[in-house]
């Protein structure tokens, strides 16, 4: 079996989102003009620095799918689940704080794993984006098939 990678479909969005504050409140941090002169540039340069590495993270996360199972590499830690655990995949709500759909592994043992890094942000997720969530749960099911 290949490796390959899936990459969420609004992925690019969410970064430029991030890329974009970044450079309003560098614009924004250089013209203050109240007391202590300093502040503000140092205050957007901390802000900037924290919306751009926000930005790298969000570009590096991925669901990597391997011989021994997934990997839903997201931007602070990766979730490992091995093909002998997953039952099945369906398009789902993630639990829990997250909105949006993403693709969800159900478990042998009834648990069930978000996998986060697939995740449409969208309350209401285009029909682009919901059809590549379905076609990336179709082809790991593809894969679950081969691996048991």
């Amino acid at each position: 079996m290949a490796t390959f990678r899936f990459v969420s479909p609004e992925r690019r969005w969410r970064a430029g989102v991030l890329v974009l504050l970044a450079a309003w409140f560098g614009w924004r941090s250089f013209r203050y003009a109240g007391p202590p002169s300093y502040a503000g540039p140092a205050i957007g340069c901390v802000l900037i620095a924290v919306l751009l590495a926000a930005a790298v993270l969000a570009m590096r996360s991925c669901l990597v799918v391997t011989d021994e199972g997934v990997a839903d590499r997201r931007a602070l830690r990766t979730v490992r689940v091995p093909w002998p655990q997953i039952s099945e995949f369906r398009v789902a709500r993630p639990g829990a704080l997250w909105g949006g759909l993403c693709v969800v592994a159900e478990c042998q043992d009834g648990r069930h794993v978000d996998l986060l890094s697939t995740r449409a942000y969208s309350r209401a997720a285009s029909s682009r984006h919901l059809d590549e969530l379905y076609r990336l749960c179709w082809t790991l099911e593809e894969h679950l098939a081969v691996a048991d």
